[in-house]
């Protein structure tokens, strides 16, 4: 692989690597600033989350370096709709636990606006490359991403209004 083709595969994985890191950090803060079960819970799963994705970008970097781009990493197919589903559940669950406050709303909000901006960055990665491998593997990430959207809608949507929340899951 030419050294401007190894930059091309690696510079925007740096920058995917940066986002995650930043996001873990970011769900870590939002986690012990938040007086709120559900939203700690939340944001604790959603770090670890993102540890997975740094350990997924760091093998598929590895993959790039260590194999000159002949054999790169396989994230797999993404388990992004069962992981969903078994948040809702829990938050079924929790019902009678959990108090939503307007400061669960704002941390939500600001947590969606994050992961959008990781899902639109790993689009336009996608769509500039050629690369059979590197496509599925930005893809692996949109719908880990899409289904961190998905799953802060669904707490921003209970904080702000729980009843319409039960009333929507009712029958899922």
């Amino acid at each position: 692989m030419s050294p401007e083709k190894h930059a091309a595969l690696l510079e925007p994985l740096a920058v995917a690597l940066r986002l995650e890191q930043e996001g873990r950090q970011s769900f870590l803060d939002a986690a012990a600033n938040t007086k709120s079960k559900l939203a700690r819970q939340t944001f604790e799963f959603l770090a670890k989350e993102e540890d997975k994705h740094i350990a997924h970008i760091k093998e598929f970097i590895d993959s790039i370096t260590d194999t000159d781009g002949q054999k790169l990493f396989d994230a797999g197919i993404s388990n992004a709709e069962e992981k969903l589903a078994s948040f809702n559940a829990r938050l079924k669950q929790l019902k009678d636990e959990i108090t939503p406050t307007a400061s669960d709303v704002e941390a939500y909000e600001f947590a969606l606006k994050f992961e959008n901006g990781a899902e639109e960055f790993y689009a336009e990665q996608l769509e500039k490359s050629d690369n059979e491998h590197v496509r599925k593997f930005y893809r692996w990430l949109i719908d880990e991403e899409t289904m961190h959207a998905r799953l802060l809608k669904s707490c921003l949507r209970f904080a702000e209004d729980p009843t319409a929340w039960f009333t929507e899951h009712r029958s899922s």
